[in-house]
């Protein structure tokens, strides 16, 4: 029997507030870590007086994969993490959360992580996810993470894929069964050459996502052109929030509002769901006739 994978877990009793509003972010990544968190505290200065958590996209600070950074031979590992500090400083002194993708380096005999990283209100890191499914190409750059990452904020339970993870059915559900309310999406579907598959198919496969798992997601894109589709919002009931422009730097806030009646209403559906999936329902129900009767 395969063994479940830990998920890791970090709690927040700081923010009380009876809702959960979160800024979706788009900007056009660099590979250039300093001009990239100059981009990000002006959007998280402009963002912090409507949203508790700012959201950024994949590779944000560190920006993504090019020729500059192939193998990651001679990159600025100690740029980067003095970057990394200046998010912190900026979540301290505005009061609010930050999601964003940064690459990780955790040994030098290793290829870094794609990783996403939360960052407290008070400045404190609160816990760093790390992709799980790579692309073939990202093999060659990146090693793969082992395991999902769950936070909570506000009394909202969050879990956090990136990119191709989209992909995957299996992580959308694991999180679902661990009362994930939220998932934090963060890609770098950019820098195509005109309209892509991606922008036909992605959209409607996490609004499947989140209407199969009852899951709000927020969807956080590079903005490079050209963007295969726009940072946006999406309800549990698999319907589309508010998105951001197409190819323009900015944000879309939305929020999670405090209602126990449609929480309950959820819930039931998740576990319905959860246990129509498995054949636990109908297990005792189902009659068994011979071959080839009717």
């Amino acid at each position: 029997m395969r063994r479940k994978q830990p998920i890791r877990c970090y709690s927040s009793k700081a923010m009380s507030q009876p809702r959960l509003s979160v800024a979706t972010v788009q900007f056009a990544v660099t590979a250039d870590p300093v001009a990239n968190v100059r981009r990000m505290i002006a959007l998280m200065r402009r963002a912090a007086a409507d949203a508790a958590v700012v959201h950024f996209p994949e590779c944000a600070l560190s920006g993504y994969l090019d020729k500059k950074v192939e193998r990651w031979a001679g990159y600025d590992w100690a740029g980067l993490a003095a970057v990394h500090d200046q998010l912190a400083e900026t979540c301290r002194d505005l009061g609010v959360w930050v999601v964003y993708g940064a690459a990780h380096r955790f040994d030098e005999a290793w290829l870094p992580h794609n990783s996403v990283f939360v960052v407290g209100p008070h400045g404190d890191p609160a816990i760093r996810y790390d992709k799980r499914c790579c692309s073939l190409s990202e093999l060659d750059h990146f090693t793969p993470g082992s395991a999902p990452a769950v936070i909570d904020i506000a009394g909202r339970r969050c879990g956090i894929l990136v990119c191709l993870e989209w992909s995957f059915p299996g992580l959308w559900q694991a999180y679902a069964e661990a009362g994930v309310d939220l998932v934090f999406l963060s890609a770098f579907a950019a820098g195509l050459d005109g309209r892509h598959l991606h922008s036909d198919v992605v959209p409607p496969t996490l609004q499947g996502h989140a209407f199969t798992n009852s899951l709000f997601i927020s969807v956080a894109n590079a903005s490079n052109p050209a963007q295969a589709f726009a940072s946006h919002w999406v309800k549990r009931s698999g319907r589309r929030g508010s998105a951001c422009r197409l190819h323009r730097q900015g944000f879309t806030v939305n929020a999670i509002a405090d209602d126990p009646e449609k929480d309950a209403l959820y819930a039931r559906i998740r576990a319905f769901r959860s246990e129509a999936s498995s054949g636990r329902l109908y297990e005792n129900l189902r009659v068994t006739t011979p071959a080839g009767k009717h």
